[in-house]
């Protein structure tokens, strides 16, 4: 009897069964190798390792809510830089994280009663495939102060030496005063306010824009950066550098002696030459400094004129004395009795 078509299509599937089971171990198979290989890459190809990152600095938040009570806080033993943050990752993201993507932060508002801020350590990216993220400090310690205000008058003061030939004039500057805030321990260390300029081998004036420093009782340069804050930190300054140059000094005498008495001709200037200091185009003009007969009359006197002079009253305009040249000049004209012939 001739198989029907039902029959046929029977034996055709009961065939393809060990086939279909046979092609599901393959899947299977392939399955479980993805899934091995996987793990392989991750833990062979990618594996976890250690990143260490030093000195990260660590910001404070919410410090307003303590400077509304007029208070300040100071850091502590530096308690605000992490010496070490270590973070276990992967090492493609270790490859990919710089310095700069660790971030500290201790919020103020978390303070405890002994000042101690707990200290959070993250990073600004892949911080979903960091395992572990510690640091080798967990709090910022703090000390709560005053806050105070000090003014300080700035001191000028040149370095280096100007060129042969020159000296430093007078240093001006656009503001003399700063004003200083912070914890008012630290604002009472401060002794003084200076700017310095540098007119290594000049021979024109020098304008800069200098930085201000804060020195204590000792000099010592103190860190502004740290708890100090000015309302100005760089001041305007201009140190005159001016010319000098040798001259003599000249003297005129009027008058006559006494009846009796007469002039020697002997005079003297002590010192005979002074140097004076100015712009080099008006000191060129100058050859020497004159004492005026109004300064030394010998009318009607029997003995030596001797007088000091400010030499400083007769100075050209726009000249002064070099530095360290005393002003006063002492004039000597010797005066003596008239001979008489003997009977």
């Amino acid at each position: 009897m001739p198989e029907s078509s039902l029959e046929r299509e029977k034996k055709r599937i009961e065939a393809q069964i060990p086939r279909i089971f046979h092609n599901g171990s393959l899947k299977l198979i392939s399955l479980l190798f993805a899934i091995a290989l996987w793990f392989f890459v991750t833990n062979y190809q990618d594996p976890e390792t250690v990143l260490t990152v030093n000195n990260v600095p660590v910001k404070l938040l919410h410090t307003d809510s303590i400077k509304s009570d007029g208070k300040v806080c100071i850091v502590l033993d530096d308690s605000d830089t992490i010496p070490v943050v270590t973070i276990n990752a992967p090492r493609s993201v270790v490859d990919a994280l710089e310095a700069e993507n660790v971030v500290a932060t201790a919020d103020v508002d978390d303070m405890g009663a002994d000042n101690k801020v707990p200290i959070v350590v993250t990073t600004n990216k892949y911080s979903d495939s960091i395992s572990n993220i510690s640091s080798s400090i967990s709090h910022v310690s703090l000390s709560i102060e005053d806050e105070k205000t000090g003014t300080l008058t700035i001191e000028a003061t040149a370095t280096g030496n100007v060129a042969e030939g020159y000296q430093i004039g007078q240093i001006t500057m656009d503001q003399n005063q700063v004003r200083v805030k912070g914890p008012a321990s630290e604002v009472e260390n401060v002794a003084r306010a200076g700017v310095t300029v540098d007119v290594s081998n000049a021979e024109n004036s020098v304008i800069t824009n200098a930085e201000i420093h804060l020195y204590n009782e000792d000099g010592v340069d103190i860190d502004i950066d740290k708890n100090l804050t000015l309302n100005i930190d760089k001041v305007m300054v201009r140190a005159e550098v001016l010319a000098v140059k040798e001259v003599p000094v000249k003297i005129a005498i009027r008058g006559t002696p006494a009846e009796g008495y007469r002039l020697t001709g002997e005079t003297s200037v002590e010192p005979g030459r002074i140097v004076i200091a100015g712009r080099k185009s008006v000191i060129e003009t100058v050859n020497s400094v004159s004492i005026p007969s109004t300064e030394l009359s010998v009318t009607g006197r029997t003995s030596n004129l001797v007088k000091n002079v400010d030499i400083t009253k007769y100075l050209p305009d726009d000249v002064s004395l070099a530095n360290g040249v005393d002003k006063n000049v002492k004039v000597t004209v010797e005066i003596s009795a008239t001979e008489t012939e003997e009977e």
